[in-house]
């Protein structure tokens, strides 16, 4: 038998329905990643899972019992389900280790002493044995979501929950947890994650979902997903979380509009801060020294990044369209300092169609 089960689940608010009709099997030690655009019931179908929020109809089968029939004991499902949220819920008046011990002794029954060893223990496991005894306030966002995972983990749950787990996180906390959930993957934790960061998806899943509408489109496994995905919204949906576009016109030259926004899409796709930097730098330039002369001849310009990753290996490029002169921004007419600083942050790779000059960034 499946660890999970979930047939026909339908999930309505008033005049909304995040869920219409969800079908899905989980064995045991399954990865499953959770994609999709905002709304559309990524985080509603883990909140039904765990009975946070009662379906309007279906089934949820979860270790032989169908968590949506009357009477179902559902503190001792939740037992076996571990949930962990964006916005970690630690009890900011409790110290870390009380925050783990405290839901030991209430629902599993444990001595304060057994309870201690196990909090210990987990925290041991995240890293953050030393910070057993600290306030919540006094860790960082990413130590803070590391505690969040110990405390679901002291529970020994068969499955594992997370709801944008890394979404709460400045991009240089995201990769301590990223480790943390990488681990737990390795070590066979089934795990079902909503995520938005795709390189988590790629890197450990053994299926990735894609949600869209309040149904499954598509799923497979991350290469088909990532790589060949076979329908229309889905090819939609990965290109639109890989690039970052802009495209100029008499109120669209604003460049710190358009700094802000490649930054958020550096941040949102959690590059490397080296590649963050010369992919920021490489954009400064640019504007500097070729768009602003164009901008003055009444020119428009498409800018595009397009960043692919291949495990722990990503490809930044870069592509510049220009209306009607030949596209090239590391020719001699720059400054000449400019022009060095472009060639030490990225590599030229096509420049012979007439309008498009295509560089890779460099690592």
């Amino acid at each position: 038998m499946s660890l999970l089960e979930i047939k026909n689940l339908r999930k309505e608010y008033d005049g909304v329905t995040p869920l219409k009709s969800i079908d899905l099997t989980v064995e045991q030690s399954e990865v499953i990643s959770i994609i999709g655009p905002s709304g559309t019931g990524k985080s509603t179908l883990l909140r039904c899972i765990n009975r946070l929020e009662k379906p309007t109809s279906g089934s949820i089968v979860f270790d032989g019992v169908d968590v949506c029939e009357k009477g179902t004991d559902l503190t001792a499902v939740r037992k076996k389900v571990g949930m962990v949220f964006q916005s970690f819920n630690l009890f900011g008046h409790k110290s870390i280790i009380e925050n783990i011990i405290m839901p030991q002794m209430d629902l599993l029954g444990k001595s304060r002493d057994e309870a201690k060893k196990e909090a210990l223990l987990q925290l041991r496991r995240v890293g953050l044995e030393e910070k057993a005894y600290n306030m919540p306030d006094e860790l960082s966002g990413g130590q803070k979501q590391r505690v969040a995972i110990a405390r679901a983990l002291a529970m020994h749950p068969q499955i594992m929950l997370f709801d944008e787990p890394t979404s709460a996180l400045d991009p240089t906390m995201v990769t301590e947890v990223k480790n943390v959930i990488r681990h737990l993957a390795e070590d066979g934790m089934t795990m079902l994650i909503v995520t938005h960061e795709m390189r988590l998806a790629r890197d450990i899943s053994t299926r990735v979902l894609y949600l869209d509408e309040g149904e499954i489109y598509e799923q497979g496994k991350p290469k088909e997903i990532f790589d060949f995905p076979k329908r229309e919204r889905t090819r939609a949906f990965v290109l639109r979380i890989t690039s970052w576009n802009w495209e100029t016109s008499e109120n669209g030259r604003d460049f710190i509009a358009m700094n802000a926004s490649l930054e958020e899409f550096c941040r949102s796709r959690f590059m490397s801060r080296k590649m963050m930097n010369n992919c920021e730098i490489v954009f400064e330039e640019i504007y500097s020294n070729y768009f602003l002369p164009l901008f003055e001849k009444g020119e428009s310009i498409n800018v595009q990044f397009i960043l692919e990753a291949q495990g722990e290996n990503e490809k930044l490029t870069l592509t510049v369209i220009t209306n009607g002169t030949k596209t090239d921004p590391f020719s001699a007419d720059i400054d000449e300092t400019a022009a060095m600083i472009l060639k030490s942050k990225a590599v030229r790779m096509d420049t012979d169609k007439e309008n498009t000059a295509v560089f890779e960034i460099k690592h």
